[in-house]
């Protein structure tokens, strides 16, 4: 194919499940701090999902399960800021990292 990934909207929620069965490329626009747990992620596979705060901003993200390189697992709480965070499967751990300050 043309290699395009389909974008998968999240709805924002204290518990949010990211379902890899759904794609690999997610959205969400917090209005909540945000649990994320991953299902349906294989070995080999990877994720990614663009969170942006909402208007008001102060949001949180965890996720379970999750090693972040540096230990880094913190997404830019300002209001309207985007982050972008990318989890690869490796059958052993759960690899991310989390690019922040999108201007």
């Amino acid at each position: 194919g043309s290699g395009t990934e389909t974008v998968t909207a999240l709805t924002s929620a204290s518990s949010i499940t990211v379902d890899r069965n759904n794609g690999s490329v997610f959205t969400v626009t917090l209005s909540h701090s945000a649990s994320f747990t991953l299902s349906n992620f294989g070995t080999g596979q990877t994720i990614n999902i663009k969170i942006k705060q909402d208007s008001t901003g102060g949001r949180t993200a965890t996720f379970s399960g999750v090693k972040f390189a540096f230990g880094d697992n913190s997404i830019d709480t300002s209001a309207n800021a985007i982050s972008f965070v990318t989890i690869f499967n490796d059958g052993t751990d759960k690899l991310a990292a989390i690019n922040r300050a999108y201007a």
